[in-house]
């Protein structure tokens, strides 16, 4: 027990509670395990918050080395998360400390930016307007669509190639936070999420690891969008305790419902240009 009261703060439901007794324990508010810190009289200042054990019951994880960037150094902290991620998923996620969010979020801004901005760079470097023309020189374009449209579209004039490279960080930020918010929806509908929502996003963002395959043209983003979502299940399963049939389903509806959706504008416009040109 301790000497005096403190200020704890649950890292599931992120509300604030006082205890005198350290350890493991559940959250009065939303009843998610925690470890509440043993601390010495005359340190609890403000709230403390307190370490979330897995949902499995086991003490309260360590940390990634990117979440202990400071003791390891910048550089090798991110190249081992980024190998743990890719090689041991398990291991990573099971020391994920979900409390991190800027962590997380920070290490998702890293990798999936500075990334993308070398995927337009090489993009930039290996392709040239004339390339493209000749490419569309043999095709059969739609109605309605011409060569320059596309030219531009792949190779865009200077000022939007600079948008691209600006917008990179922003571009991230929206798709991990619209890819987490979808995922935890998901979730919660099949109740699933054992935690809260700092637990998706934790498991959203270092799940976007393989984006350093946009260092690979053509076919690295396609592998990269696969690896990403099989790397979200495991982080749902690992951090809220979820099946393995729940984590996939919070993970592929979102894409499933996407895809429906997708085929339903296709066959839409489809049947437009076949009206078109019958006509």
């Amino acid at each position: 027990m301790l000497e005096e009261r403190v200020l704890a703060r649950c890292p599931s439901c992120r509300n604030t509670f006082s205890t005198d007794q350290p350890g493991r324990q559940n959250c009065p508010v939303c009843g998610k395990p925690l470890v509440v810190p043993d601390l010495r009289t005359g340190e609890a200042g403000g709230p403390h918050e307190a370490s979330g054990p897995d949902v499995s019951g086991r003490p309260a994880p360590s940390g990634t080395p990117w979440e202990r960037r400071s003791e390891v150094g910048l550089v090798k902290a991110w190249a081992s998360t980024v190998a743990q991620a890719l090689f041991e998923p398990s291991r990573l996620f099971a020391a994920v400390r979900i409390e991190r969010t800027g962590a997380h979020v920070g290490f998702a801004l890293v990798t999936a930016g500075a990334f993308w901005i070398v995927n337009q760079l090489i993009g930039r470097a290996a392709v040239s307007p004339e390339r493209i023309r000749r490419m569309l020189g043999t095709a059969q374009l739609p109605p309605g669509v011409d060569v320059e449209s596309v030219v531009r579209l792949f190779y865009p004039t200077t000022g939007w190639f600079i948008i691209r490279i600006v917008a990179a960080p922003v571009l991230v930020l929206a798709a991990l936070y619209l890819n987490a918010l979808v995922t935890h929806g998901i979730a919660l509908l099949l109740r699933q999420a054992k935690r809260g929502f700092d637990a998706t996003l934790a498991a959203c963002a270092y799940a976007f690891a393989p984006t350093v395959l946009f260092a690979i043209p053509a076919c690295g983003g396609v592998v990269a969008a696969v690896w990403v979502a099989v790397l979200t299940g495991i982080g749902l399963k690992e951090l809220h305790g979820m099946g393995t049939g729940g984590a996939a389903a919070s993970v592929l509806l979102p894409y499933a419902v996407l895809c429906c959706a997708g085929c339903g504008v296709l066959f839409v416009l489809l049947g437009a240009m076949m009206r078109a040109i019958g006509q």
